[in-house]
């Protein structure tokens, strides 16, 4: 039996635009062209212990829920008894036939402090026939705004507030999407909407966001103490942000730090390299600390899992490595000041290897992005055919992945 080897996971976010959970999506090599194992509650039992002995549940998921998909076989088999209940949300999928079994399971797992969702709901009388049994122990329906229309969107969020079931939307894949859902009153999200914003024309990436760009891949590239401070100290009031940053640090408090120089020797040049990344994504109008901006996190993920994929395929070549974790990092950019990416790039450390990456998805640099993008959508066959392009074994993906969740999670 090939054990379930990766997972994907999905951002669920609140109406301010925070985290709020990720659906963990678990996944067999996708090299296989079996679709998934035959023993749904073997192979979730295999991922799950891959997650929470590997990769951490923390690391994945840092203070936020899990929303996880279960089976008819997984909630009659008591799977998830000796989960935390603070951090999984177990979704009872909709093809699940409702019966005195099932609703005791429900009522079980209720008891014992389990958040229970109805995924990829339907409203019609059909479903809500079926699902009532349900109801009083449901804490959130999951609609799909493909498979409804706007109008049972509207109807299903006036239908379940009655009962203090909270509704989440799913597939919201743009902005104009979202803000419908939002005025109906839904209250979670779950999608890419958040790096697909109304772009405005003609906006371009501001002086402070291009200087910490040139800083970010000026530190990839492994620069002595000697040059990484002489590029800081350049940056006066980049550098004093640095050295209130440090001194912040309880630890330092009787022992100010007074130089640039102290201050990269105090924290180190990784500390250095996440601190540039929370000074980019520190944007006022993001309205929240970057830790809690699907953006930010989304950024940091695609930035580390690209240069893990680099390192990878190119060991050596610490250019490369540097590179591929710029296009990582600046290809939400587009999201993070509205503006398009034609727009941005001129202003930003980018050479025409990273250009065609970023507007193209051509070249090596390109594969790697196209192999982010996939891992995100869960998109097995792009998954197989950039891993066959590079040639990328499962494995190797998959411990870019868990270093990736790992290093977004970290800051």
């Amino acid at each position: 039996m090939q054990t379930l080897a990766y997972l994907a996971r999905q951002p669920i976010l609140d109406r301010e635009g925070k985290i709020y959970a990720y659906e963990l999506l678990f996944r067999d090599s996708p090299e296989s062209d079996i679709a998934i194992i035959a023993s749904d509650v073997l192979a979730t039992a295999q991922v799950l212990e891959n997650v929470l002995n590997n990769i951490g549940i923390e690391r994945l998921i840092g203070n936020n829920k899990a929303f996880v998909n279960c089976s008819r076989n997984m909630l009659l088999d008591n799977l998830f008894g000796l989960l935390n209940p603070k951090y999984f949300v177990l979704e009872v999928l909709e093809d699940v036939e409702v019966d005195d079994a099932i609703v005791k399971a429900v009522q079980r797992y209720r008891a014992l402090g389990f958040e229970l969702a109805l995924d990829d709901f339907i409203f019609n009388d059909e479903f809500i026939t079926r699902f009532k049994p349900l109801f009083p122990y449901i804490s959130y329906v999951k609609m799909d705004v493909v498979d409804n229309s706007q109008e049972s969107m509207n109807a299903a969020a006036v239908f379940f507030k009655t009962m203090g079931i909270k509704l989440l939307a799913e597939k919201v894949e743009d902005e104009a999407t979202f803000k419908r859902c939002e005025e109906a009153g839904y209250d979670y999200f779950q999608g890419f909407f958040f790096a697909k914003p109304e772009l405005v024309t003609g906006r371009k990436i501001d002086a402070t966001s291009a200087t910490l760009l040139q800083l970010l891949l000026r530190i990839k590239s492994r620069p002595s103490l000697e040059d990484m401070c002489d590029s800081l100290s350049k940056h006066e009031d980049i550098a004093q942000n640095l050295l209130r940053f440090v001194n912040s640090d309880s630890q330092t408090r009787h022992s100010r730090i007074d130089t640039v120089k102290d201050a990269i020797v105090w924290v180190g040049m990784r500390r250095i390299q996440e601190w540039l990344m929370l000074m980019l994504y520190a944007r006022p109008e993001l309205g929240m600390t970057p830790q809690a901006s699907p953006l930010f996190q989304n950024a940091s993920h695609r930035a580390k899992f690209m240069e893990s994929l680099a390192r990878t395929i190119d060991e050596n070549n610490d250019d490369f490595c540097a590179k591929a974790f710029m296009v990582g990092l600046i290809s939400r950019m587009d999201a993070l000041v509205r503006a398009p990416l034609e727009t941005i790039l001129p202003d930003a450390p980018t050479d025409d290897e990273m250009q065609d990456a970023l507007l193209n998805r051509t070249g090596r640099l390109g594969t790697l992005l196209r192999l982010a993008d996939a891992v995100e959508l869960d998109d097995r066959d792009s998954i197989q055919a950039c891993l066959k392009e590079e040639g990328i074994h499962f494995a190797q993906l998959k411990l870019c992945i868990n270093e990736s969740y790992s290093f977004a999670n970290e800051h």
